[in-house]
């Protein structure tokens, strides 16, 4: 059990240890420069407990009125017209907090931008943040949820924030906050909505009948206080999350570029042990001999392929991953194992038969034996590619701990996961179509 004082700590730990056993080439701490310059910032903020907030949205929702209303002074320019925030600039936060030293806010330029490679820049630049506060200034849109979304599928914590509520009434308020839930509700959680004006006006007509607006006092008191309450609970937490995701991002694409590179001799590889187990198929009639060296290949083939691309496995996770593929694919399990029964035993009567019949029973055996070298070797080849696929998207106790922490923290932290609307374990789009790197 991690208990929670020892979170960070055991995190910072696990990180180092876990960056040593990984055995990187210099190619690939040349190709990785810049993530891994990422993951040592961030282990880095994690040690000095430094947090990073970034407001978000939609062109002129009122994000950098917001960030003068918290911090109470006029650093982060505005203006009466739309975007006016065109870079991404920071501010360090003259506030205290009980368990982290430094909060830096981030103000970032408008989703909708027009600069769409600016745009994706700035959201890449996004996901390094520690908490994410999403500001809308209205009912949700199709852009904002799309953005939402993103953001969830990479783990960042948010908080959506309902900025101008002194534009209505408490009955539409209600409405709106209604909808929003209601297009959220891909969400297993609801994910929280705080309501503040940043930058209320009042209409006031002058002596000379001419109307003006009038700034009034924001209301961002209670989201403040909000705000505080949950950096000084989960600001650490936040910072770990940050760290981990790093860490499994980087490995993903470790995994990637070395089952690239090693495609060919791990195809090399496969043809050898498929040449093997059909040939020990072929000549033997007893189907357990058969079954047993079966396994007994498959699991040499996973333990090479490990070594192969630097993740390497022991003999027992081997016969497991084996049993666990054999499980999940059918050809590797009771269709295999049917076909075998059915082949051997018509060869055994035929082998049998053979004095009865002066020796011409042997004949059908050698068709039937190469039937079973060619199943041999397709379902070789076969457990080859989806131990592959295993080390490329699969998590175990040794090569996984930044995701099984990662996850641990996750379902234990119920604020977490409602900053995270349980939306965390659903695959990246990043993820998928990897059958190019396969063998």
């Amino acid at each position: 059990m991690i208990n929670k004082i020892d979170i960070p700590t055991k995190c910072k730990l696990l990180l180092s240890q876990w960056k040593e056993n990984l055995n990187l080439t210099n190619y690939e701490r040349a190709k990785f420069k810049n993530v891994l310059n990422q993951l040592d910032f961030q282990i880095e903020k994690l040690e000095e407990k430094e947090l990073q907030i970034s407001v978000y949205g939609r062109v002129g929702v009122g994000k950098s009125s917001l960030l003068n209303a918290l911090i109470k002074k006029q650093i982060f320019p505005t203006d009466i017209l739309n975007g006016n925030t065109k870079t991404i600039k920071s501010y360090t936060w003259e506030k205290r907090f009980k368990s982290i030293k430094k909060v830096e806010l981030i103000d970032f330029p408008g989703s909708d931008d027009v600069n769409n490679n600016k745009e994706k820049q700035n959201f890449d630049y996004l996901l390094n943040s520690d908490l994410i506060l999403f500001v809308i200034d209205s009912d949700i849109s199709r852009i904002e949820l799309n953005s939402i979304e993103d953001l969830l599928r990479n783990k960042k914590p948010i908080l959506i924030v309902l900025n101008r509520c002194d534009q209505w009434n408490m009955k539409e308020t209600k409405l709106i906050i209604s909808s929003i839930h209601r297009k959220l509700s891909f969400c297993k959680q609801k994910i929280k909505i705080s309501l503040v004006s940043s930058s209320p006006r009042d209409a006031k007509i002058k002596p000379d009948g001419t109307v003006r607006s009038e700034q009034k006092m924001p209301k961002v008191n209670i989201f403040n206080n909000e705000l505080q309450d949950i950096i000084d609970k989960r600001g650490e937490l936040f910072l770990c999350i940050n760290s981990l995701r790093i860490a499994d991002k980087f490995y993903k694409l470790l995994k990637e570029n070395r089952l690239l590179k090693k495609k060919e001799e791990a195809q090399s590889l496969i043809g050898k042990y498929a040449t093997l187990k059909a040939s020990g198929v072929a000549i033997n009639p007893f189907l357990m001999i058969d079954l047993i060296t079966g396994l007994a290949f498959d699991s040499a083939l996973i333990i090479q392929l490990s070594k192969l691309y630097g993740l390497e496995i022991g003999g027992p996770s081997a016969r497991q991953l084996v049993k666990k593929l054999g499980f999940q694919n059918s050809l590797l399990g009771g269709a295999q194992i049917g076909i075998q029964i059915t082949l051997n035993t018509f060869k055994q009567i035929l082998i049998l038969a053979a004095p009865l019949t002066g020796g011409l029973s042997l004949a059908p055996t050698a068709p039937i034996a190469i039937v079973q070298a060619a199943i041999a070797i397709h379902t070789t080849k076969l457990i080859g590619r989806l131990a592959a696929y295993k080390f490329l998207m699969g998590t175990n106790r040794n090569d996984g701990r930044p995701r099984l922490m990662l996850n641990y923290l996750l379902k234990k932290n119920s604020d977490l996961r409602i900053m995270l609307g349980d939306f965390q374990f659903l695959t990246p789009s990043t993820e998928k179509n990897k059958n190019y790197l396969l063998p």
